[in-house]
C-alpha cells in the first residue's frame, strides 16, 4: 500500500513539473509571407529565371531570324516600284530602282532600314548557331535587344515602303499609329531589359569588390 502511494506521489510531482516548466520556443520562426511588389517580383524573375526554354527553342529562333533576313534581302533587291527594265532613259539607268528617279532621300532611308533589319537578323543567327550559352545574362540581353531592334527596323522599313508607294507619300493615320505603338513597345521592352541587365552588372561588381576582413586587415575581393 505504501509503495503504491509513493509511486502515485512521484507521478504527481512529475506532472506538476511538466505543467510549471515553460515550453521551449523554436529557435527559428517562419517569416510571414509578404507579397512582392511589381519591381521586386520582376527583378526576382530576371535573376532566378530558368532560360532553358531558349536552349530548347534555339532551332526555331534560328529559323525565324533567317526568315526575317530572307524577307529583308528580297525587299532590298526588289524595292517598291520595281527597277528600270528598258533603256529609254539611257543604258546606265538599266536595273536602277524606279524610286531613285522620283525621291532619292526616301529610297536611301528605305535601304538603310532594310539593311539594318537584315544585318541584325543575321547577327542573331550567328549568335544562335555559335553555341554560346544562352543562360548567360549578357547573351540573353544581347539576344533580346537585337530582336527588338530588328523588329523596329522592320516596321520602319514597312512604313517607308508604304510612303514610297502611296500617292504624294500619304499613309493612313491608323496604320502609322499602329506601327508607332508597336515600335514604342519594342523600345520599352529593350529598355527594361537593359536596365535590369545594368543593375545585375552593378550588383555583381559590388559583390566582387566587397571587402573581406582577415585578421586586422581588410582584403578586397577581386
Amino acid at each position: 500500500m505504501e509503495t503504491k502511494l509513493y509511486e502515485a506521489s512521484l507521478t504527481n510531482e512529475v506532472e506538476a513539473q511538466h505543467q510549471l516548466s515553460p515550453i521551449p520556443e523554436p529557435l527559428t520562426r517562419p517569416s510571414p509571407h509578404r507579397p512582392k511588389g511589381f519591381v521586386s517580383g520582376t527583378w526576382a524573375r530576371y535573376v532566378n529565371a530558368d532560360h532553358n526554354w531558349i536552349e530548347k527553342q534555339r532551332g526555331i529562333l534560328i529559323l525565324a531570324a533567317l526568315v526575317v533576313a530572307g524577307v529583308s534581302f528580297h525587299s532590298g533587291i526588289n524595292p517598291p516600284g520595281g527597277t528600270i527594265t528598258n533603256t529609254e532613259n539611257g543604258r546606265y539607268s538599266l536595273g536602277n530602282a524606279v524610286q531613285t528617279e522620283v525621291d532619292m532621300d526616301s529610297f536611301n532611308q528605305f535601304v538603310a532600314f532594310n539593311s539594318l533589319t537584315m544585318v541584325t537578323s543575321l547577327a542573331i543567327v550567328v549568335l544562335l548557331v555559335s553555341g554560346v550559352p544562352l543562360r548567360n545574362k549578357f547573351w540573353m540581353w544581347a539576344l533580346t535587344v537585337g530582336a527588338m531592334f530588328a523588329m523596329v527596323c522592320m516596321v520602319a522599313t514597312y512604313l517607308r515602303s508604304l510612303s514610297m508607294m502611296a500617292p504624294d507619300g500619304y499613309v493612313d493615320g491608323a496604320s502609322v499609329w499602329i506601327c508607332l505603338i508597336w515600335m514604342l513597345g519594342c523600345g520599352v521592352i529593350g529598355l527594361i531589359h537593359t536596365i535590369l541587365f545594368l543593375v545585375w552588372v552593378v550588383m555583381k561588381l559590388s559583390k566582387w569588390r566587397m571587402p573581406v576582413r582577415k585578421g586586422n586587415h581588410d582584403v578586397v575581393e577581386v
